[in-house]
């Protein structure tokens, strides 16, 4: 299994969940300065075309680009309080959604960075698969949350 690994705006692409996920198979995990966001778009497209992910597993602004992402390339995502609806951020292309791309997307009921409803707004606007599920956490996702949220999804068994 190959993962993609989405870190966080202000986050770091190598930590305990990403050693974690190496245990399931190889891991892609850029670092991101998420400074341009068409040309990161881009970018990530060329490593999903290039590297062939079976799942992507993104945080906060790292689930932004993975939701649009897997729902392109059809491929399951596992978001940890994506940073779905953000205005100042024009899509690099305009493409039509799949929508049969499964989401299993956690939510911190306390974030207080990413308000916790707009996730739910985003995913039925764009009639999205999805599978929500509620944290009583803040926007920083505790690494057993984290394992939760991996293995309750499904798509790491049997691996």
């Amino acid at each position: 299994m190959t993962i993609l690994y989405l870190h966080g705006l202000n986050s770091t692409n190598v930590n305990a969940r990403t050693k974690w996920l190496t245990q399931y198979g190889k891991l892609v995990n850029p670092l991101m300065d998420y400074k341009n966001y068409p040309e990161d778009y881009r970018y990530l497209e060329k490593l999903v075309i290039m590297h062939k992910p079976n799942v992507i597993v993104a945080s906060s602004l790292g689930g932004y680009f993975g939701f649009h992402l897997g729902n392109y390339h059809h491929i399951p995502t596992i978001l940890f309080n994506p940073a779905m609806l953000i205005t100042n951020i024009v899509r690099p292309h305009n493409r039509q959604l799949v929508s049969l791309t499964s989401h299993f997307v956690s939510i911190g009921k306390k974030d207080d960075i990413i308000p916790p409803f707009t996730s739910k707004i985003v995913l039925e606007e764009q009639r999205a698969k999805y599978d929500l599920k509620h944290y009583d956490i803040g926007h920083e996702t505790p690494f057993d949350v984290f394992v939760d949220r991996c293995l309750s999804s499904g798509l790491f068994s049997g691996v």
